[in-house]
């Protein structure tokens, strides 16, 4: 039996590896190859692709969309679909996760592949139904996971509702790449044998077991296998393209692929790959076993590397893995996909980073005990739930019943901004960063992507005060700058890139003591559509000195300093403000809404008084050795 193959670096390959930072402009040139090759599709929108689009790169991720089916013209087109959360990180209303559907379907999605982060029938009926009603296939996913409340029966019972929704085929997610090779065998054919539909494979390498699993799942009889071309192939992403093709070439799965062809686009993505490598973390390249354990999926890894270097702390990596099965097991074991493995994976870097397991609790924590996410597999924890949502009973019914229509109001807020009918469901999905992007789009601000400057390392400037920038002149050798401070001159190495941070933490140490200095954003090198990034000699970024302070002592981050001053226990952006100067509050009442690692957080009021002092405004990024509020005992 001919096995098909799924590619992937359109979006898992680099989300798993590189934070989904991959431009449309880097796209673009390989798609009329990718189209000869004869896959199954290319899966190319959804997931966290939508999110970044209008986030970090300043494009519109419908427009995406639009030009890769203009160019790709023989092979269909995939989109990964959250369920009710469509490619966000909370349920909508009906009328979105309908209308999403049909201008995704209109803009070139041929495939549907749609989960649910709990594996609940009733947070995909109307993403699945919508599908189906404009005439797209549907691929109905299970969210693979292992713990005592997962079985094959349970797996095999949901795939057979899906299929009673009119699922036109049947994916195994196993997105933290842990399957075992027998695991895939089992329930593959169990699959075939009782549900009768196509099955899709669709594992990362994050243990290193997944082109083994595939190679037995074919046995079992797979119909479809997800793969990323080499270079976005391996770690946390899916295995690679041309080593399946290889391995199942001469065998009953012979691929019929050309693998000359597509050494011709893995040549073209190594170099794109290149580009990326600031961005990319060796821990997201690398086999680990420990995924065994902590079972942090593919997509889950970097973006967790990019939070923790947010937050000053990779340090506390090994910690948090650790911390990430406890939370899951508090939480009843929901399988570690998006939005869950995002909610889990957060509240573990929390507990982490504050000193105190749930000391500070996500939003979206609180709404998953509540049941507004759907049910939880097994048990949740009675003492964290009571320690959290207090005595309140969690929901019985479908969540999404709950929610009142949302297009119409949304048409209203975002009118003025609004340049095409897609424009409301981006502003619905993520409303202040599309509006954001709305903005910049009006006042004609969408830059290219930016591709960050190289971080600087080896000798630092010595700073002992703030306020001036420092330029860096660059020298004979790339890498190589000299700073000026005042009379001063430092030397600084430039030896790789930084995160997508718009401010790139530095350690500086004087006299024993640690500084914070910050490489600012305009440092970033601009990429255009056709150019590569200049050589390093051209290079000249600025390192700006931002409220040089201590460095607070490990497990620090209180967010009361004396009788009612409040900080933030992490950094992060101001999302709402609930109070103002003169407001008489109590202990408990809520201050401000904070967004950190795409997390909102509700900041508290840590004694009863009057308000004398709100520092902060809807939209500030504010880090957590900053005074928000003031109040008066």
């Amino acid at each position: 039996m001919k096995v098909k193959i799924t590619e992937t670096v359109l979006r898992d390959g680099h989300q798993s590896l590189i934070a989904t930072r991959m431009s449309t402009a880097d796209m673009l040139p390989i798609l009329k190859k990718l189209d000869q090759v004869g896959y199954f599709s290319l899966e190319m929108w959804g997931g966290a692709t939508f999110d970044v689009c209008l986030r970090f790169l300043n494009e519109d991720p419908w427009e995406r969309l639009r030009q890769i089916r203009k160019a790709v013209t023989k092979t269909k087109l995939q989109m990964l679909l959250r369920g009710q959360n469509l490619v966000g990180y909370r349920h909508y209303a009906d009328d979105v996760v309908k209308e999403f559907v049909k201008k995704a379907k209109d803009n070139g999605i041929d495939i549907f592949r749609v989960f649910d982060a709990v594996n609940d029938i009733r947070n995909m009926t109307a993403a699945i139904k919508a599908a189906k009603k404009v005439g797209a296939m549907v691929e109905g996913a299970i969210s693979y996971t292992a713990s005592p409340v997962h079985t094959i029966e349970k797996f095999i019972k949901f795939a057979l509702e899906l299929k009673e929704l009119g699922a036109d085929i049947i994916c195994i997610k196993d997105m933290a790449g842990f399957m075992s090779p027998v695991d895939c065998y089992d329930l593959t054919n169990a699959l075939k044998k009782e549900v009768k539909l196509p099955v899709h494979l669709h594992c990362h390498c994050s243990s290193g077991m997944a082109p083994v699993a595939y190679l037995i799942g074919c046995e079992a009889g797979a119909d479809i296998l997800d793969t990323a071309i080499s270079p976005f192939g391996w770690g946390s992403s899916q295995p690679p393209t041309e080593t399946i093709v290889g391995s199942l070439k001469g065998t009953p799965y012979d691929t019929g692929i050309d693998l000359s062809l597509l050494v011709d686009i893995a040549e073209y993505f190594q170099k794109v790959k290149e580009k990326y490598m600031g961005i990319l973390d060796p821990i997201s390249e690398r086999v680990d076993p420990k995924i065994l354990l902590h079972q942090i999926p593919g997509g889950m890894i970097s973006n967790l590397i990019s939070q923790l270097k947010s937050q000053n702390a990779m340090d506390k990596y090994q910690a948090v893995l650790e911390e990430t099965p406890r939370v899951r097991k508090d939480l009843g074991y929901p399988p570690l996909v998006t939005p869950t493995s995002q909610i889990v994976g957060t509240q573990a870097v929390f507990n982490v980073i504050t000193g105190e397991r749930y000391k500070v609790v996500s939003n979206e924590v609180k709404e998953y005990i509540r049941g507004m996410y759907g049910a939880a597999p097994g048990p949740i924890d009675e003492k964290i739930k009571k320690k959290i949502i207090g005595n309140e009973e969690p929901i019985k019914g479908r969540p999404a019943d709950l929610l009142k229509p949302e297009l119409a109001s949304a048409r209203e807020e975002i009118k003025e901004y609004s340049t095409q009918p897609e424009d409301i469901l981006s502003y619905v999905l993520f409303p202040q960063v599309a509006k954001e992007f709305f903005e910049k789009r009006q006042r004609g601000e969408l830059t290219p992507p930016l591709i960050p400057a190289p971080i600087v390392s080896g000798q630092a400037p010595v700073i002992s005060g703030g306020g001036p920038v420092v330029q860096l002149n660059p020298q004979s050798e790339p890498g190589k700058f000299t700073a000026e401070l005042g009379k001063k001159k430092y030397q600084i190495n430039i030896t790789r890139q930084p995160t997508h941070n718009d401010l790139i933490p530095l350690t500086v140490e004087l006299n024993g003591r640690k500084y914070e200095v910050k490489l600012e954003s305009h440092a970033m090198v601009q990429s255009s559509v056709a150019s590569q990034v200049p050589s390093l000699q051209t290079v000249q970024p600025a390192v700006k000195v931002a409220d040089v302070k201590t460095e607070a002592p490990a497990g620090a981050g209180p967010d009361v300093i004396g009788a009612g001053d409040v900080k933030l226990p992490m950094p992060g952006k101001i999302v709402d403000v609930k109070v103002k100067v003169g407001d008489q509050v109590k202990k408990g009442d809520i201050l401000l809404i904070l967004e950190a690692m795409k997390m909102q957080n509700e900041i508290d009021v840590p004694c009863a008084g009057e308000v004398t002092e709100v520092n902060v405004k809807v939209g500030d990024n504010v880090d957590n050795n900053t005074v928000v509020v003031r109040i008066k005992p």
